[in-house]
């Protein structure tokens, strides 16, 4: 697995961190309950209040943290374990269509960001989860990264310069919420793009003037 990804920081004091148990645990997967199960609705809420499948048990959690609180998560998992995307959205996957997997692949979940009073993703927690993304994977030697979003953000995505590649068309999901599958292939990112990344991640203002479109990766 990664070996450490928590020197990605900004300077208005947004760190991103690996979660691995104890209080940040916790009050990550209070986090993304908050976000997928009670404001979203993409899953039923718990009742101990905890965001927490099958998954965590073999994936790596991170967290974005300011003063010690979350505002904002992903979830990568290796690709020589199960997929969401096999599984709880195979239905997103065109018949005949193969997935890759091993140790050059892996996935992405429980991307989230914490929005301000006026609705606002917090822009720092989003580029250093960005960034992350592509930290992760470069660490990792991973070129397939799967996930599935909702059409306006991975337009989003598209836009800013990700290496994104659709599988199949756009369809509503068991909860009527229309997504999509695709997949980063990193060795498509063009080296204006990392550069982008990592200046967006010391000056997150700058970027500010783009799209704000929520951004929640199932």
């Amino acid at each position: 697995m990664v070996k450490d990804l928590s020197v990605l920081a900004s300077k208005e004091g947004y760190r991103l961190e690996q979660v691995r148990g104890g209080r940040k645990e916790t009050a990550l997967l209070r986090f993304r309950h908050r976000i997928f199960r009670e404001e979203l609705r993409w899953v039923p809420v718990s009742v101990d209040g905890l965001d927490r499948d099958e998954y965590d048990g073999f994936s790596e959690n991170l967290g974005v943290f300011v003063n010690q609180r979350v505002v904002g998560s992903v979830r990568m998992t290796p690709g020589h374990q199960r997929f969401m995307i096999e599984k709880e959205f195979s239905a997103l996957l065109p018949a005949g269509w193969s997935l890759r997997k091993g140790a050059d692949c892996a996935e992405v979940t429980r991307f989230a960001v914490e929005a301000d009073q006026r609705g606002r993703r917090l822009e720092p927690a989003a580029m250093l989860l960005y960034h992350c993304l592509y930290r992760w994977a470069e660490l990792n030697h991973v070129r397939w990264m799967y996930f599935v979003v909702e059409p306006p953000f991975y337009r989003r995505l598209a836009r800013m310069g990700f290496p994104i590649f659709p599988i199949g068309e756009a369809k509503p999901l068991d909860g009527g919420v229309v997504s999509q599958a695709a997949y980063f292939d990193w060795r498509h990112a063009k080296p204006e793009f990392i550069r982008w990344l990592r200046q967006a991640v010391e000056y997150p203002v700058a970027i500010q003037a783009q799209s704000h479109a929520s951004g929640y990766w199932h």
